[in-house]
C-alpha cells in the first residue's frame, strides 16, 4: 500500500482497538463499520438479492461512465458459513475473497473485488443492466457496488464502508468541506438476518433504528425499522433475509414509526425530510451529519453503509478522504488483523437460532 493508505488503515485499526477496550466483553457491541473506500467526483450504483438458489444483480450507469471498483457482498445465513458464489458465470471462491471483521457476530459476511470482469461487462453496454448470480452453499443473499465517475458525478463523493455495524450502539460521521448549500446526501443501508413481517405487518421488528444529528440540529429519528428482507422477497425464512437500498427503490424517506417489511427500503436521502416532517434534515449551513444506530433485537447483521453526495464530503469519522485519493480498500492482511485482535477481546461469538 501507499503510505498514506497504510497510515489510514493503522488509525482504523488503533481506532477500532481503543473502542474494543472500552466495550469490555459484549461481542456483538465491539463490532463496528469501518471507511473502506472513498471516491471524490464519483457515485455508487447498489442492489441487492436474497432467495433459496440464484437469481440476478443489476448495475445502473449512465453512457460514457468510467467504472472504477465493483465489489460484491454475499452472507452466510445465522449460524452458517460463507460460501463460494457464481457472478456472471464466474465462480468466486471464498478463499479469494476478504471476510469483514470483525465477524463476532453468527452471520459472515464476504466482500469479493470483482472490477477485473464487471468493467468490461458494464462499459460495453451502460444503462441498465442484469447479472446472473448463484450461492453455492446455504447464503442469505448478495448485494452488488459498483463506484463509477461521469460528467454527472463531478464535484460529489462516493463513500464505502463496511464490516458489521455495533447492534448496541454505533455511530458514523460524515463532515463536509464546506458548509452545506444544498445537494443529495444518499445513503445505502445493507443488512442480512433481517427480517420484519411481509410488505405490511410487523410480525417481529427485527430492525435497526437510525437518529439524525447536525451540526445545527438535534437527534431526530429518521427511520423505526431500517432492515427487513426486501430484495428476499419477504419469504420468512433463512437464505432470504436480506436487504439493500438500491436500484428499484424509492429515495423518499419513509414514516420514521413505518412498520412492516416494505415500510423501509433501506434507502434514504438526507435532503429531504420524512412522512412526520417534511423539513430536511439537511439545513443550509451545516458542517457535518451524524447517523447513530442500534438494533434491540441484538442481531441484524448491517454489514455496508454507502453514500452517494452531490457535494464533497472531506471526512468519515476521522479519515480523511483527499482530492486525490484512489478509493483503495485496505489490504485483506491489515483487516484480519482487525479481526483477530477483536476476537481475542471478544473470547467466543455469539450463537442463536433462526
Amino acid at each position: 500500500m501507499k503510505k498514506q493508505e497504510t497510515t489510514r488503515a493503522l488509525r482504523a485499526l488503533k481506532k477500532t482497538a481503543v473502542a474494543a477496550a472500552l466495550a469490555g466483553l459484549a461481542a456483538p457491541a465491539l463490532a463496528s463499520l469501518q471507511l473502506s473506500a472513498a471516491y471524490q467526483d464519483a457515485a455508487l450504483s447498489i442492489d441487492g438479492w436474497g432467495g433459496s438458489s440464484g437469481g440476478e444483480l443489476s448495475v445502473s450507469t449512465p453512457t460514457g461512465s468510467e467504472v472504477l471498483k465493483a465489489y460484491l457482498y454475499a452472507s452466510s445465513v445465522w449460524g452458517g458459513a460463507v460460501s463460494d458464489v457464481t457472478l456472471e458465470g464466474n465462480t468466486l471462491n471464498v478463499a479469494g475473497g476478504t471476510l469483514l471483521a470483525p465477524d463476532v457476530n453468527s452471520a459472515s459476511t464476504m466482500r469479493w473485488d470483482v472490477t477485473s470482469f464487471m468493467e468490461p461487462l458494464i462499459e460495453s453496454t451502460f444503462g441498465l443492466q442484469t447479472f446472473s448470480y448463484s450461492e453455492l452453499g446455504n447464503m442469505d443473499g448478495a448485494v452488488l457496488v459498483v463506484v463509477y465517475k461521469h460528467t454527472t458525478t463531478a464535484g460529489g463523493t462516493a463513500i464505502i464502508m463496511d464490516g458489521e455495524l455495533a447492534t448496541r450502539g454505533d455511530s458514523t460521521t460524515l463532515s463536509f468541506a464546506s458548509p452545506y448549500a444544498g445537494g443529495d446526501v444518499i445513503m445505502s443501508l445493507a443488512s442480512s438476518y433481517s427480517y420484519n413481517g411481509d410488505s405490511t405487518i410487523n410480525n417481529s421488528g427485527q430492525v435497526t433504528i437510525v437518529d439524525v444529528v447536525t451540526s445545527s440540529t438535534a437527534s431526530r429519528l429518521l427511520t423505526g425499522c431500517a432492515g427487513g428482507n426486501d430484495d428476499g422477497n419477504f419469504v420468512a425464512a433463512n437464505g432470504s433475509l436480506m436487504t439493500v437500498g438500491g436500484i428499484g427503490d424509492s429515495i423518499n424517506n419513509p414514516d420514521p414509526a413505518c412498520a412492516g417489511g416494505a415500510g423501509d427500503d433501506e434507502l434514504y436521502n438526507l435532503a429531504l425530510g420524512n412522512s412526520a416532517d417534511a423539513t430536511p434534515f439537511l439545513q443550509t449551513g451545516d458542517t457535518s451529519i451524524t447517523f447513530n444506530t442500534v438494533n434491540p433485537t441484538n442481531d441484524d447483521n448491517v454489514f455496508f453503509l454507502g453514500f452517494t453526495t452531490s457535494f464533497t464530503v472531506s471526512q468519515v469519522n476521522d479519515e480523511d478522504i483527499d482530492d486525490d485519493d484512489n478509493g483503495t480498500v485496505p489490504e485483506p492482511g491489515v483487516l484480519a488483523l482487525l479481526g483477530l485482535g477483536l476476537l481475542g477481546l471478544c473470547g467466543s461469538r455469539m450463537r442463536r437460532s433462526s
